[in-house]
């Protein structure tokens, strides 16, 4: 299975890294446009400026790094930390009372609360490696693609309600699937996703490799709730045959048939597609075959 991972690096890049991108906003922001055009050389230098004015200015990321980033000038033997919250009404009282808050982050001073949550993201001034951010976390997409929603608006997250349109709504949530359908429509005006080339090429599979990521671990951790008993007498056949041919098996786990794609997804769809043939007879296939009329082998 293919996984989706974002990282996000400390605020200071360490002596073996070159500074990149979130830690190039604590830099001024000719120098910011500098070190990016190192790496880039083909792009144009006024359109870098232009970006780094912006970002600066309404990013709500880039914002949260130079908070920080004065807070560690200000304490600089004080341990200093930047947590983007999952919960966005956490009890501030978990960590300790913080020092500077955003939308999307609260920049803490001193090393006196529990650790973050799972999906929090933590940042610290220094560090040898990386943190990767959930695909569970709301923050995912802003952070990866700061052009795309250069607000810092928040993307999907488990506790996203269900809008009721036509009486009492079956669902209480907004599932990942519901949530990427709704951005990937298109609309009347101006679509800033549908208009930004191949980074929409990359947010669109970003978006099916988070997608069937979580179906495939929801299935894979409620086996039980999805009655995976009934299939006992056929694992019970696999692990003998595989104990009688000496092969060493691993963790079966069951697709429904609701999974897209899975094998008893797809065996009614064929068993329907055949009691069409029956019905209808043969289908006819139809092709199109579009050619240059100049080509050699038409010529010759």
């Amino acid at each position: 299975m293919v996984k989706c991972t974002t990282e996000f690096p400390p605020l200071f890049a360490s002596d073996q890294h070159k500074e990149s991108y979130g830690q190039l906003y604590i830099f001024d922001s000719s120098e910011a446009t500098g070190k990016r055009l190192s790496n880039n050389q083909n792009c144009l230098q006024h359109v870098f400026e232009k970006l780094d004015f912006m970002l600066r200015e309404i990013n709500p990321f880039a914002q949260s790094d130079l908070q920080m980033h004065r807070l560690v000038q200000e304490h600089p033997t004080t341990s200093v930390k930047m947590v983007f919250l999952e919960d966005k009404n956490l009890d501030m009282r978990r960590y300790n009372a913080p020092t500077l808050c955003t939308e999307v982050a609260a920049v803490f001073v001193g090393d006196n609360g529990e650790p973050p949550a799972n999906r929090d993201i933590c940042v610290y001034p220094v560090g040898d490696t990386c943190q990767t951010i959930s695909p569970l976390n709301q923050c995912f997409d802003p952070m990866t693609y700061p052009l795309l929603f250069p607000r810092g608006e928040c993307s999907w997250n488990t506790g996203m309600e269900h809008v009721e349109e036509r009486g009492k709504a079956k669902r209480t949530s907004v599932t990942q699937l519901q949530y990427y359908a709704y951005r990937l429509s298109q609309r009347n005006g101006f679509s800033i996703l549908h208009n930004s080339g191949k980074l929409f090429q990359q947010y669109i599979v970003d978006a099916y490799v988070k997608t069937e990521g979580s179906r495939l671990h929801f299935l894979r951790q409620n086996q039980e709730v999805l009655r995976i008993e009934l299939y006992r007498g056929l694992l019970d056949a696999l692990e003998c045959r595989a104990h009688n041919e000496n092969i060493r098996t691993g963790k079966l786990i069951m697709l429904p048939s609701s999974f897209q794609g899975s094998p008893r997804h797809m065996q009614p769809n064929y068993q329907d597609a055949m009691a069409m043939v029956r019905k209808f007879g043969k289908p006819d296939l139809f092709l199109t075959f579009t050619c240059n009329p100049s080509w050699s082998e038409i010529l010759n």
